[in-house]
């Protein structure tokens, strides 16, 4: 096997582990599967996320970092996975309820040697090349950044929007109606229509 598909390989596992050495009290967030009702006492939550690359992500992993916030715990959320290279991917997790905040966006750019890895912040008032240019300088810190913020309910299913991180600028839009035609026939034991809009803001 060639050398740059060994790299690959091992960025794709060593990924957690880079996460980890960062923040060890990193928690994975499985995604629902296709039979699986709302648990109880947990919310969930679903929507589409738009990767920052298509066919030229290598096909490696991406994820998004998170905080709830009453508790601290940081999660780690899969929206793109392993050996996928479609630009938009549906995600469905359970979560415990409660205020969250998004904090980083995690992936590889697929190289000739491998990947190159990337850990952008989450924030309204910077992109992700204004916050390197602030960190270059040394002027980036975590009270200058406005983070994107979420409530979720206990026993409730939350549909979260379009998750827009194709550009380094994110946003979130609402479509809802086109997802949840979808998506229904797939997760027939979750309530899509009943579903809570509850877009980061």
């Amino acid at each position: 096997m060639p050398l740059k598909y060994w790299l690959v390989a091992s960025l794709i596992f060593l990924i957690p582990t880079a996460i980890y050495a960062q923040n060890k009290e990193l928690e994975i967030v499985w995604p629902v599967v296709k039979n699986e009702a709302l648990q109880p006492g947990k919310s969930a939550i679903y929507g589409t996320f738009i990767q920052r690359l298509g066919f030229s992500s290598g096909g490696n992993p991406q994820d998004i970092i998170l905080r709830h916030d009453s508790s601290g715990r940081i999660y780690t959320m899969r929206v793109k996975g392993t050996f996928k290279s479609a630009k938009e991917n549906f995600f469905c997790f359970h979560l415990p309820s409660g205020k969250y905040t998004l904090l980083q966006y995690y992936w590889t750019k697929s190289k000739w040697y491998g990947g190159l890895v990337l850990l952008e912040p989450i924030a309204k008032n910077v992109n992700f090349d204004e916050a390197k240019q602030l960190s270059d300088k040394g002027e980036l810190s975590e009270e200058r950044l406005q983070r994107y913020t979420f409530i979720l309910l206990p026993n409730t299913l939350h549909y979260m929007g379009t998750w827009h991180f194709e550009t380094a600028t994110v946003s979130f839009t609402d479509d809802k109606q086109q997802l949840d035609e979808k998506v229904a026939k797939m997760y027939k034991r979750l309530s899509f229509p009943a579903a809570i809009t509850t877009l980061p803001r």
